[in-house]
């Protein structure tokens, strides 16, 4: 039981913003193996799908801001 003990310890210490990382730590080890694997498309697929519908071209729009900028 100490290891539990000198964990909360540490806890106390954090920073609310690590506090919450550490929490959503802890949820994903809770969680079943095959739990894990599920939603488990490779982000860059996800972030595909999304864009997916997009017109245009996101390449010339990210360089016409940058032109803005300047």
């Amino acid at each position: 039981m100490k290891i539990k003990e000198q964990t909360i310890k540490e806890l106390e210490e954090l920073k609310p913003r690590e506090l919450i990382r550490v929490y959503d730590l802890i949820l994903s080890l809770k969680r079943k193996p095959e739990e894990r694997r599920k939603g488990g498309s490779p982000a860059y697929l996800r972030v595909r799908e999304a864009l997916k519908q997009c017109k245009g071209s996101m390449s010339e729009d990210i360089l016409l801001d940058r032109e803005n900028r300047i």
